[in-house]
């Protein structure tokens, strides 16, 4: 802020003293448009929920909730706006991806929330399960649409959808891949049955699957790139590491399973890059054509 925009906050500040709502939310949104200032976001969010526009309070949180892990009591003011607008798993996700020592007080927000709706709103938490029932229904795009919508489901409603969603055959691959990531990061420690992209059913525990990035067989194939690429050939190490990215996106969760030798792994995936033809002389070229096929596909914009 510059020294004209530093008064107006300070002004703000006091009108908020004085409890003025109107006029303290008024000054912080124009010093929030204009200069993103993190502190003045804060304390918009919080003129906001005591004038009771919890609505426009979320919608600023959402801009950055990252802004939310200064303090407790802002992460607090997060999560009480989260679920008052019944984003409920929003609200966990928060949670998990913040400070440790302040998860208990939070999830016992979430987790009151989440009951008081239950009683409340039982109606409307039927109809968003029944929408999250019938999610492989419509295009990949349409399928993100409903994933977000049953994203406002408590978690334990979510989690029931959930097992009918990853053993339907009509829900992309993508689709499963993000809900088992969800709950890997919140946590949920359950097992779980999903259909994969070989058309088999596997088990996962999101609870004890690791962030797939920090998997020894993927950490070695993105080194097998770097070492022969990175610092010779800036634009196809690019192109190669977004191709790994992408094909990563349909190995989820089995990606370790699968890339049993990440150099091959690695030479493989390169040699695609000049537009070489693969065979099926081993496994590695076998899964790389198919997830050639899958990413084509989804370039295409087609389910």
């Amino acid at each position: 802020m510059n020294k004209e925009q530093a008064q107006r906050f300070q002004q703000a500040r006091e009108l908020v003293k004085q409890e003025k709502w109107g006029p303290a939310g008024d000054i912080l949104d124009t010093l929030v448009e204009k200069t993103a200032d993190p502190a003045a976001t804060r304390l918009l969010v919080r003129v906001l929920d005591a004038d009771h526009q919890y609505v426009q309070a979320l919608s600023n949180v959402l801009e950055d909730p990252t802004l939310f892990w200064t303090d407790e009591a802002s992460a607090k003011l997060a999560v009480r706006l989260m679920v008052q607008n019944q984003r409920f798993m929003l609200a966990r996700l928060f949670i998990a991806d913040g400070p440790t020592k302040w998860r208990p007080a939070l999830t016992t927000i979430a987790e009151d929330g989440e009951k008081a709706a239950q009683a409340s709103y039982q109606q409307t938490i039927q109809q968003r399960l029944k929408d999250f029932y019938h999610l492989g229904d419509g295009n990949l795009m349409e399928q993100r649409h409903r994933l977000s919508d049953a994203y406002d489901l408590p978690l334990a409603s979510f989690l029931m959808g959930t097992r009918f969603v990853l053993r339907d055959p009509f829900v992309h691959y993508l689709i499963k891949a993000d809900i088992i990531e969800s709950l890997r990061r919140v946590g949920v420690d359950t097992q779980l049955s999903y259909l994969w992209i070989d058309n088999q059913e596997y088990e996962v525990n999101p609870a004890k699957l690791v962030d797939q990035d920090d998997a020894p067989a993927v950490k070695a194939v993105r080194q097998a790139i770097a070492k022969q690429l990175g610092d010779t050939d800036a634009i196809r190490y690019q192109m190669a590491s977004q191709q790994l990215d992408l094909q990563l996106m349909f190995l989820y969760p089995r990606a370790a399973a699968v890339i049993t030798d990440p150099q091959e792994w690695a030479t493989v995936l390169m040699t695609t890059l000049d537009g070489q033809e693969l065979g099926d002389a081993n496994a590695t070229q076998r899964w790389q054509r198919r997830l050639m096929t899958l990413i084509s596909t989804l370039a295409q914009g087609e389910k």
